[in-house]
């Protein structure tokens, strides 16, 4: 380890050309004056991915290490040069600043060449003091995943919990998306592959569970309304305990995980209990359901607003106060609602929606089995009880639902014919 502080005033720094990562997690204010940096150093290549990968890297330590200020620099070739890492840390409020050779040699880049220009850069402020770490070289951890590397090319079903023995876990929070398969992120992808656990919802196709290594371990806790369910608090502990034995933890959630997917209660009991996690957002049923159904959420002339609510109200089920609220959007979708259709239909009848509004049901939205009903807010309960429509369902409530006549492509459809003359004078 190379410590060092100096004594000299600060120069400005020229332009900085290249691109930077300047402190995502910076969100919150310094405890204190002297904050601390972290400077990612690359060797520098003429070939831009290998560039691109050490900024990768300075992105993700800065994630999971949970350091508010990183930056990366090169040793050579490219840019930003360790000096210009230095000013841009100095910058932010840096006054400590931690170099980390991303090297795998111990050789004379690191011995040498990096404390030479790391002692330059840091004399152009009287200000901060910096340490240089050991590079990765022969470090236990490298070792380690080489060795795990190795024996999954020999056997790709041993070893995958190696690393896992001497690092703490990590929770991912990950939308599924609707129910289409092929709606899955690539982020969700990539982590559903490398997952030691998965704990998924009653919504996720099990067509996704696909991806899931062979060796690692699916946990349901789904909640079924007027069903068997799992605790939220179960839920939290289970995540918390899971992530705590050293494991990557991907909680796997039909749609958006902040879109009614209680999503956040499970963020602020992980980071109460000093877990780390990461948000992966998904594609959301609110809108992907109802285009897969040729009903766009707003549309010129039609609707310039959309109202998105809960059906079922939390803790007893009962429909939402929040929908009187909404009533003069544009368009309204309500999720976890068809228990309530009815309901809903007269309490926006009675609020001044006009009975001839148009209204889509939409079961099991883009899946090869999905259903719409569409009729009006006098008719659509008659036609929902008629097809025995269950959960999980979708209710779309505005003149939006005309145009599924024209725009209709996916799925199984029961509709009832609905007027399009009155919206498309609307629209031209």
């Amino acid at each position: 380890m190379v410590k060092g502080k100096t004594e000299n005033k600060i120069k400005r720094p020229a332009p900085i050309a290249g691109r930077l990562i300047h402190s995502y997690l910076n969100a919150r204010e310094p405890s204190n004056t002297h904050r601390t940096g972290i400077l990612i150093v690359g060797h520098g290549s003429r070939r831009e991915e290998a560039n691109e990968d050490v900024r990768e890297a300075a992105r993700q330590i800065g994630l999971r290490g949970d350091f508010p200020l990183v930056e990366p620099a090169f040793l050579e070739i490219t840019r930003p040069t360790i000096r210009e890492g230095f000013a841009a840390l100095i910058a932010q409020g840096a006054r400590h600043i931690i170099v980390h050779p991303y090297f795998l040699s111990p050789g004379r880049h690191t011995r040498g060449n990096i404390p030479v220009e790391v002692r330059a850069a840091a004399s152009l402020s009287d200000a901060v003091s910096y340490r240089i770490t050991e590079p990765l070289a022969a470090h236990r951890l490298v070792i380690e995943a080489s060795i795990e590397r190795i024996r999954e090319a020999v056997d790709p079903s041993t070893n995958r919990n190696l690393s896992s023995l001497s690092q703490p876990g990590k929770v991912y929070l990950v939308g599924a998306g609707p129910g289409d398969p092929g709606l899955l992120t690539i982020k969700a992808v990539e982590l559903l592959g490398q997952a030691d656990v998965v704990v998924y919802d009653y919504l996720v196709n099990p067509d996704v569970l696909l991806r899931v290594p062979a060796d690692a371990e699916r946990i349901y806790v789904g909640k079924v309304g007027g069903g068997c369910k799992t605790k939220q608090s179960e839920i939290n502990d289970l995540l918390i305990a899971r992530a705590k034995q050293g494991e990557i933890v991907v909680r796997l959630k039909g749609g958006d995980p902040f879109l009614f997917g209680r999503g956040a209660e499970e963020a602020l009991a992980l980071r109460g209990a000093g877990i780390s996690f990461e948000i992966v957002p998904g594609v959301s049923s609110v809108a992907s359901v109802p285009a897969y159904a040729g009903i766009p959420l707003t549309h010129r002339g039609l609707s310039s607003s959309v109202a998105i609510l809960t059906g079922a109200r939390a803790g007893d089920g009962k429909l939402s106060d929040d929908l009187l609220s909404a009533r003069d959007a544009g368009t309204i979708v309500v999720l976890m609602g068809i228990s309530h259709l009815r309901q809903i239909a007269e309490k926006l009848i009675w609020a001044g929606r006009s009975q001839e509004t148009p209204v889509a049901v939409i079961r099991w939205g883009t899946y090869e089995a999905q259903q719409v009903i569409t009729g009006t807010l006098s008719t659509i309960a008659d036609f929902a009880d008629a097809e025995r429509l269950r959960a999980p369902s979708i209710i779309v409530i505005g003149d939006v639902v005309r145009l599924r006549e024209s725009l209709s492509w996916f799925g199984k459809e029961l509709t009832e014919t609905i007027e399009w003359e009155p919206a498309q004078a609307a629209i031209s």
